[in-house]
């Protein structure tokens, strides 16, 4: 009896001494309001609020891509209150190309909890564009008509300089793109005729297809998304052109291990429930199980740079 006493009191000595917060964390977003990050982060964060009750607040640091907000991140204190949801491309790709006086992180030193989900990205157009097909947006490049593409993250970017690279012909520099504060703010110019084109993540701008304020032009994949089969790839016209949106969790480096394993002990479940995977299907998002640990987003956002980094490389942020 005494044996079974003491392993008890042993339990629950460790489960009274586990990291768990104490107070709001601050949840910090590099871009503005409406973005795939905080779609896909408030999905599962209210899954984890109502079995902890935990309570996660919104705090929006729009800015040189989100390395604004990353600066900041890796200077606030290690105790669990405050995290952050990158997107893949902008702070682990396109950072220490484009702004490598300006950031002051390794991306690869923060620490990951998973990732929470990807949506591939699109281009779109106002729906009173004469343009409404990938191989009408390439020719449209190819008789060198000024286009401008509102885009909301490095990623966008990278997508559009790959199809003007794929296109390679004369008049492909009257194609412009213009950088917002976030994929949401940019499709508001698009749909306010501002501009006419877009790229963002399909889960951005599903929902204004939906409300007829936007059109398809193409998904950015080489497979079609299930449920838009009817969609047309963008690899049509440009070979091979197949980039996402995509966004971790991550806690400042040094963070403790407890503190890291209550966030994957209450967060990864709730990515991979039932309840999610059916808000992820609504916005057009799927999970990636292999990148749930530390090891899977470091060694995935290792193979985005292998990939994407060499054409970062050949791109002027300005232009």
């Amino acid at each position: 009896m005494k044996k079974i006493l003491g392993v008890l009191l042993t339990l629950f000595t460790v489960s009274a001494l586990a990291w768990q917060p104490t107070k709001p964390v601050t949840v910090i977003f590099p871009n503005g309001p409406g973005a795939g990050n905080e779609i896909s982060f408030r999905i599962v964060a209210d899954i984890v609020e109502k079995k902890t009750g935990a309570v996660f607040k919104p705090e929006h640091r729009a800015g040189a891509d989100g390395n604004i907000a990353i600066n900041h991140f890796v200077t606030v204190p290690r105790d669990g209150h405050t995290i952050a949801v990158p997107a893949c491309q902008s702070n682990w790709v396109t950072s220490e190309i484009w702004y490598p006086k300006m950031i002051k992180y390794n991306p690869m030193d923060l620490e990951p909890i998973a990732n929470i989900a990807r949506s591939p990205l699109a281009f779109w157009a106002h729906p009173s564009s004469k343009i409404n097909t990938p191989e009408e947006f390439v020719a449209a490049i190819r008789k060198g008509q000024k286009l401008t593409v509102a885009i909301g993250g490095g990623g966008h970017k990278l997508a559009v300089e790959y199809l003007v690279d794929k296109v390679s012909v004369a008049g492909s520099d009257n194609l412009q793109t213009a950088m917002y504060k976030g994929p949401a703010q940019a499709l508001m110019d698009v749909m306010g005729g501002h501009v006419e084109f877009g790229v963002t993540p399909v889960a951005v701008g599903y929902p204004q297809v939906q409300a007829g304020l936007l059109k398809f032009i193409g998904i950015a994949d080489t497979q079609p998304l299930p449920g838009l089969e009817h969609i047309p790839l963008m690899s049509k016209a440009a070979p091979g052109l197949s980039i996402h949106g995509c966004w971790n969790m991550v806690l400042p480096p040094g963070t403790p291990p407890e503190i890291q394993a209550w966030y994957r002990d209450q967060f990864v479940p709730a990515i991979r429930s039932a309840e999610a995977a059916v808000k992820f299907r609504e916005n057009m998002m799927y999970i990636t199980p292999e990148e749930h640990s530390p090891a899977g987003v470091r060694a995935s956002m290792a193979r985005l740079q292998q990939t994407w980094q060499p054409i970062a490389r050949r791109i002027d942020p300005n232009k």
